[in-house]
């Protein structure tokens, strides 16, 4: 006797629970979003449908008997909860690898920076192309409301990237031994050249200062368009946040000391080309033929050493809490 096709009650109840553990898995991975709902329909969908196809296969080969398929409905079911379970293991550690890229490229950079802090700048440059990197990979495995996350974290990346660089761009100028040698001093020209090179790392460092100081409510800001309730969000937000305040107490002092250093410097660029022709040096040794010139000197002098040497103090203290 020939039966019409139809799944049992617990092919339904079966599909039902499967149905349920996909819902949750796509809500584990992509949060509760339009695309994880539209996301786990599909799923659903095809969790119905397939096994259903195969199932009525079977019923024909089966000369359409009573309850002929079911059992094989729920082998197929089973087979795809199984696929599906690899798939988002997969997916899980397709997530975990740039993370843990992120935590390993932060790791080396402290290590070779505070064992060869003369590298510092090849040692950011490295850490800046590894972050790009995992970021770009993140990227590639999120969507919906996450997607939105890193692709605002790689903006800001960016932005971070320009003002470090620049200020960098900056140091570098400023720390040529063309600055302050006294050998050079001895025409308009030249005074302009370094005046101009240590105002530039001035302004540099009160950018990246601003930068840095600002940076939180600046994403706030870059990421009004985002949800958020959303969990990559919050917890992006909580650990820049976190790490904000463990920074801050002492980058403030470190790029402080920067600046102060500079306006020294320019300050005594100033006072030679001010007493040009008054002044000669021997060994390094400056002396003014003016005495309250001499005692400027030795002041602004004093002060870019002592800043200087916060600046050294400092620097190592900054890699440390990264």
């Amino acid at each position: 006797m020939k039966y019409p096709f139809k799944l049992s009650k617990s092919n339904i109840i079966y599909a039902v629970i499967v149905s349920i553990i996909i819902v949750l898995f796509n809500i584990r991975i992509y949060g509760f979003d339009g695309y994880a709902v539209g996301y786990s329909l599909g799923s659903i969908i095809g969790i119905i449908l397939v096994p259903t196809l195969v199932a009525l296969l079977f019923w024909f080969l089966l000369g359409r008997k009573e309850k002929g398929g079911t059992t094989t409905f729920n082998i197929v079911l089973t087979l795809m909860v199984l696929g599906s379970i690899s798939e988002f293991g997969q997916m899980v550690e397709d997530r975990r690898k740039p993370v843990e890229n992120l935590q390993k490229a932060v790791f080396e950079y402290k290590e070779n920076t505070l064992a060869n802090p003369d590298s510092v700048e090849s040692n950011y440059f490295e850490l800046s192309k590894n972050v790009n990197i995992a970021i770009d990979d993140l990227i590639k495995t999120s969507v919906g409301e996450e997607k939105k996350v890193y692709l605002t974290l790689k903006n800001y990346l960016k932005k971070s990237d320009s003002v470090n660089v620049k200020w960098n761009n900056s140091y570098q100028a400023f720390m040529e031994p063309r600055i302050l040698d006294f050998t050079k001093l001895n025409d308009a020209e030249e005074y302009e050249y370094q005046k101009t090179v240590v105002q530039d790392y001035i302004d540099d460092s009160e950018n990246f200062k601003a930068f840095v100081y600002n940076r939180v409510d600046y994403l706030k800001t870059q990421t009004k368009h985002i949800d958020s309730n959303n969990k990559a969000f919050k917890g992006f937000m909580k650990g820049l946040t976190n790490k904000d305040s463990i920074q801050k107490p002492i980058f403030i002092p470190y790029i402080n000391a920067h600046i102060e250093y500079g306006k020294n410097i320019k300050g005594i660029l100033e006072l030679l080309e001010l007493e040009n022709g008054r002044w000669k040096h021997d060994n390094g040794i400056v002396t003014f033929q003016d005495a309250k010139s001499q005692v400027a000197f030795e002041m602004l002098l004093n002060n870019a050493i002592q800043h200087e040497e916060t600046v050294n103090e400092l620097s190592d203290k900054l890699v440390g809490i990264m």
